[in-house]
């Protein structure tokens, strides 16, 4: 009817209704010329195109909250693409960190390797910012410690919290920082790492912090890429992992074989490693951390000690995670299926991680007194600490039998590289 009407008339006149004015915001009425009756066809067309408009913005609605949703999953650490996986476990918590640092001075590896941890690490160079809500404290190990005279000066000794603590000789400390000398060298890591934490119960400090790292200087670090986004900071690589029933983050994880002492299944390296209090507690309990002066006996720091945190983790339901990129983030290591990782071979030696070694951007902090990660290792150690020192490494002249290899097929050629890490 209306199409016919619409044929019939010559002209489309508007005017107000029969009633008169029509309240503000209401459709208003139309008549056709030749018509003895008025007409309104606004108003359906109105209420139609009202209803489109609802359903397109509840549309747009859904849409944003999806790729909202989406970007998160994408975007936060340890998630690769599952949306879902947000729902199952907490985002990453930022606390305060206390970073334990056993340093031994047994050869000019571990003098370098700390002072590498003080320049790119503990932020002691005017290119490098210590990591934010972080304290260390560094625990010394026999009469020599080289680079801490570089330390020295701005610490104070303290006589707080060491006595009746036979185990440390001196202690220096300001904010962020403390530095102690052992009496005895015993217990490796494990029996430093004790120090450190019976030294945060004495001065009341213990509760401060949310997570704990722990390194010795037999490991380079920390190592990470220029494409991190500004505000990250090391620390984060390890902590922002330690979610749902995660407790310990560690650079390497082996799974060990049936006739290994430790117990088959995987276990978490401890040279580099990140927990939180409440598996501090556990481990305390177990007497993780206790002072043991034999290495490789059943009852010794290896098996006790460095095995006995994920041993003691499992027992109570907990699981580890590692920084490796060979394993997805996910992976449940509390699930035998997954024991046999890496063939059941030490990954962290060279040539022992499925035929590679690991990368210093991969792990972080990686084990240079083993010369893991070379050549890889040394150059990015010259150019870490040509950074702190204030270059750019941008200097160089013109090396043309370099220049013109590297325009050349053969540099394109399939390599050798590989052979290098043929060890069995």
């Amino acid at each position: 009817m209306t199409t016919n009407l619409a044929h019939r008339t010559s002209a489309l006149q508007r005017t107000n209704s029969d009633t008169g004015s029509k309240e503000p915001g209401l459709p208003q009425t139309y008549t056709l010329s030749g018509s003895s009756s008025q007409t309104r066809l606004l108003s359906p067309v109105l209420s139609a195109w009202a209803q489109a408009g609802l359903i397109f913005t509840g549309l747009l609605l859904l849409t944003t909250l999806y790729q909202v949703d989406l970007t998160r999953s994408q975007t936060s650490p340890g998630l690769r693409g599952n949306p879902r996986h947000l729902l199952a476990s907490p985002p990453p918590v930022f606390g305060p960190t206390l970073v334990s640092y056993s340093y031994f001075e047994k050869d000019d590896v571990q003098r370098f390797n700390m002072e590498f941890f003080m320049a790119v690490g503990m932020g002691q160079s005017p290119r490098f910012k210590p990591p934010q809500a972080t304290d260390f404290v560094v625990i010394i190990s026999g009469e020599k410690c080289s680079p801490c005279k570089q330390l020295l000066p701005s610490l104070v000794e303290t006589h707080s919290g060491t006595r009746n603590f036979p185990e440390v000789s001196q202690a220096w400390s300001v904010p962020g920082l403390t530095m102690l000398q052992r009496t005895q060298n015993e217990g490796m890591d494990f029996a430093a790492h004790n120090i450190t934490l019976q030294w945060l119960q004495r001065t009341g400090s213990y509760s401060k912090y949310r997570f704990f790292i722990f390194l010795n200087s037999s490991v380079r670090g920390p190592f990470y890429p220029s494409y991190m986004p500004q505000g990250w900071q090391w620390t984060r690589a390890y902590t922002d992992r330690i979610i749902g029933n995660v407790k310990l983050v560690s650079a390497s994880i082996v799974c060990l074989p049936t006739i290994d002492a430790g117990g088959f299944g995987p276990k978490a390296e401890s040279w580099a490693f990140a927990t939180d209090p409440e598996a501090l507690e556990l481990f305390t309990r177990a007497g993780v951390f206790h002072l043991r002066t034999c290495k490789l006996c059943d009852d010794g720091v290896v098996v006790r000690g460095e095995y006995g945190l994920t041993n003691v983790l499992f027992s109570h339901g907990y699981s580890i995670a590692t920084l490796m990129s060979m394993y997805h983030p996910d992976t449940d290591w509390l699930d035998d299926k997954n024991w046999h990782c890496n063939n059941n071979a030490h990954p962290s030696r060279h040539g022992s991680y499925d035929g590679i070694a690991m990368h210093p951007f991969e792990v972080v902090f990686l084990k240079a007194s083993w010369h893991v990660g070379e050549p890889h290792t040394a150059h990015y150690s010259k150019w870490f600490l040509a950074q702190a020192q204030g270059s750019d490494n941008t200097a160089g002249a013109f090396d043309e039998p370099m220049y013109r290899y590297a325009i050349s097929m053969e540099a394109q050629e399939p390599n050798n590289a590989e052979s290098c890490f043929k060890v069995v």
